[in-house]
């Protein structure tokens, strides 16, 4: 299983539309096959901080869902990973990968 924490702080004029583009990736991602969990949260006392919780069954499904992104939100930046429409939106991104514990 992969668990990821996706940090993301928002330009100062883009929270709502960040609000929106996780509004729409977070049913078409957990419909995925290998999707475990999806879920974002969005600070209560600074609106601008995201952060998303997602786990995948194994690479090949996380590899599955970024071409999914990719397909429904339009191509990366090149060198990046995640569509443009997302990371433009984003002041600061920080991904971390974790283990998890007692399974």
């Amino acid at each position: 299983m992969i668990t990821i924490l996706f940090h993301v702080r928002t330009l100062e004029d883009t929270v709502e539309a960040f609000r929106a583009f996780a509004e729409k990736a977070t049913p078409l991602s957990r419909a995925e096959d290998g999707c475990l969990g999806y879920v974002f949260h969005q600070q209560k006392d600074d609106p601008r901080n995201f952060v998303l919780r997602e786990q995948w069954r194994d690479k090949q499904a996380l590899k599955t869902h970024i071409d999914h992104l990719i397909e429904v939100f339009g191509p990366p930046r090149p060198g990046e990973a995640l569509p443009a429409a997302m990371t433009d939106l984003c002041a600061s991104t920080d991904l971390k990968f974790y283990t998890v514990i007692g399974e």
